[in-house]
């Protein structure tokens, strides 16, 4: 179900938002240190969950003759299934209705997937049909139904580290509703197809951290929300597993974004409030004030002109309310550099808690 996301991206003077350097979500969840100081927007918005390939089951399997010996099956594969486990299977799963007749069949085992079969069988075609159990060698294990020798309709794998799927099938890949749970307790439960998030669906890790929304082929795009332990959470569009287009970022602390999203970054028009009342308007690249912008401070003040990289750079006015009056000026790198005027407020808004 994807790879691993980064974590927060913290303050500095020149933009709201300043990204580090990326990080495994393995690393981060064993590191605490890492935790404070690493990106939050990226954290989780690629997919945590290491979903593993179901191609095992999608592979052809051998016609086995049903007088094949049980214990030359199991001498070669050293393999049981239990027979209390098939009885379980039939008491949990009802019989198919499709009019097929078939009976139990097996320990049967498959060479070329190493692979036995226990459970019910359509011996007119000489297929695995109905309910029943399979192991790999490995240590894999399939739970549920079959149809013409492939998984369907519904079942449980559980692979040999213990992650484990439960839900619906068609033809050996999930599909449908169902649920995919880490050993760790990472968990993805929503819409699959041909063994991919597809549709609507939820993610919960460990740490208590949740994603809900909409995935294409894997990918978390679309609609969605994200949110975090310290109680941050953005709302608003994703693609291809990234934060991009329109949405609101809601900051611990109280801090607000509404506007556009680059892959996890402010970019393009939008409004960034602090919770003393300060509040900038205007456009971004890269995370930073970048190009035509409004800075208004809670004290009345307003500076109305262009940005570069973060600090005012360009041509611009300041509006002072004591004077009520508008000054204009010119800055260049966060300083002014006009001389009609003698400024001593140079730098004052590109730090972001003045």
């Amino acid at each position: 179900m994807g790879c691993g996301c980064n974590k927060i991206k913290k303050e500095d003077n020149n933009n709201e938002m300043q990204n580090d350097n990326v990080l495994n979500i393995e690393n981060i969840s064993n590191d605490e240190t890492k935790l404070k100081s690493v990106k939050k927007i990226q954290r989780f918005i690629r997919n945590k969950l290491g979903k593993k390939n179901f191609s095992k089951l999608n592979r052809n399997n051998s016609n086995i003759n049903k007088n094949s010996s049980k214990e030359n099956n199991i001498k070669d594969f050293k393999l049981e299934i239990p027979e209390e486990e098939l009885t379980k299977l039939l008491n949990e799963y009802s019989p198919l209705t499709d009019g097929i007749t078939v009976s139990i069949n097996g320990p049967v085992k498959d060479i070329m997937t190493q692979s036995v079969y226990l459970g019910e069988w359509d011996f007119k075609n000489n297929k695995k049909h109905g309910r029943g159990i399979q192991y790999w060698l490995e240590g894999s294990k399939y739970y549920g139904y079959w149809m013409s020798g492939k998984a369907n309709k519904k079942g449980k794998l559980i692979h040999s580290d213990g992650d484990i799927y439960e839900g619906e099938w068609l033809n050996d890949q999930p599909n449908g509703k169902g649920k995919y749970k880490h050993l760790d307790g990472t968990i993805y439960e929503g819409d699959w197809k041909n063994d991919k998030q597809h549709g609507k669906g939820k993610e919960l890790w460990a740490d208590g951290s949740w994603f809900e929304g909409d995935y294409v082929n894997g990918q978390k795009q679309g609609k969605g929300q994200f949110h975090w332990t310290d109680g941050s959470y953005y709302e608003g569009e994703f693609y291809n597993n990234y934060i991009n287009g329109y949405g609101t970022y809601f900051f611990g602390d109280k801090r607000t974004y509404i506007g556009t999203w680059v892959n996890n970054k402010l970019d393009g028009k939008g409004v960034f409030t602090w919770p003393d009342g300060k509040k900038y308007e205007g456009e971004y690249k890269n995370d930073k004030k970048h190009g035509f912008g409004i800075f208004y401070w809670n004290d009345g003040k307003i500076y109305k002109g262009y940005w570069k990289d973060g600090k005012k750079d360009g041509e611009g006015e300041v509006y002072y309310p004591k004077e009520k009056k508008w000054k204009k000026g010119k800055w260049k790198d966060g300083v002014k550099i006009k001389k009609h005027e003698k400024s001593t407020d140079n730098n004052e808004v590109d730090s972001l808690y003045i």
